[in-house]
């Protein structure tokens, strides 16, 4: 039997205030934003090619919606709803990840390096073999698939989820999972260089639409379910006249729409570039920055 976490009763009053300033937390996002700056500007200062605006503009969309999940309204609510929670697992999963994959962190910390660390570093990832190897097995895309869809199923079962609720160490443990999986699972998508060639229009396409299904199979189970799942919920009282069912099915169904629309709105993309591509001057692909070429 789970015992009622101690949280804060989320009201209208205290929502928009529930912000907490986690040290370790912060100094993480804001050594990562100083960092990513820091190297916009050395690579720009040197004249080298770098990245375009909207591929910064996304890294700091990003960094932002981590600050969001992780010190804002939805860390601080998520054991008083089920719903918040979930708001919190889709801005780790399917708004932060994608967006600080976009922003190429790793390609432009390298590019902004002197060219003697920067080839020491590509000899010391891709010219040992064992590391390598390792890196290519676990950027391979159906490992990568089931870490991605795994970790989400797993932890939305009854006994992992409410143990994550009531213990935080197992919360920190569900998050981290959550997070590190959909940056894998997004680096393979769309930006898998230097490990492995891009995925051709008909792998993304079965991936995205198997993850799709994984993922609506998960949330109309606990959307449409007559019974709570999830104990550990009904112990705390629920603003704006939610129940307990209701608080759980609400949150199915933002899960529900939220996967739907992202997966729904990329397989459509994907299916329309190669006519798009078609119709464009052809592009010249440009190596990894690792190799000394321009890429960004």
């Amino acid at each position: 039997m789970f015992l009622p976490p101690l949280h804060a009763t989320a009201n209208a009053d205290s929502w928009f205030l529930a912000w907490h300033l986690d040290p370790v937390l912060v100094s993480l996002l804001t050594t990562a934003g100083a960092g990513y700056l820091i190297a916009y500007r050395a690579t720009a200062g040197t004249g080298r090619q770098t990245l375009p605006a909207w591929r910064v503009l996304a890294y700091f969309a990003g960094l932002a919606a981590l600050a969001v999940a992780l010190l804002g309204p939805p860390d601080h609510f998520n054991g008083v709803l089920f719903s918040v929670h979930m708001v919190q697992h889709l801005l780790l999963m399917l708004v932060a990840a994608p967006l600080l994959v976009l922003g190429r962190p790793a390609a432009l910390a390298l590019w902004a390096l002197p060219p003697r660390p920067r080839q020491r570093i590509w000899r010391a990832l891709l010219g040992n073999r064992p590391v390598r190897s390792s890196l290519t097995l676990l950027t391979h895309p159906f490992l990568v698939f089931l870490l991605y869809n795994g970790s989400f199923i797993a932890w939305h079962l009854p006994s992992l989820y409410q143990a994550a609720v009531a213990d935080p160490l197992v919360h920190e443990v569900e998050h981290a999972s959550f997070f590190g999986s959909a940056l894998l699972f997004w680096q393979v998508l769309l930006d898998p260089r230097p490990w492995r060639r891009r995925l051709s229009t008909e792998a993304v396409v079965l991936v995205l639409f198997t993850t799709w299904m994984a993922s609506d199979l998960l949330c109309a189970t606990v959307t449409l379910s007559s019974e709570l799942l999830y104990p550990v919920y009904a112990w705390q009282p629920k603003p704006w006249g939610l129940s307990p069912l209701g608080d759980q099915r609400l949150g199915g169904a933002m899960m529900w729409i939220a996967g739907g629309v992202l997966y729904v709105a990329l397989l459509l993309g994907y299916l329309a570039y190669p006519a798009v591509r078609r119709g464009s001057p052809p592009r010249r692909h440009a190596r990894y920055p690792l190799t000394g070429r321009r890429t960004l």
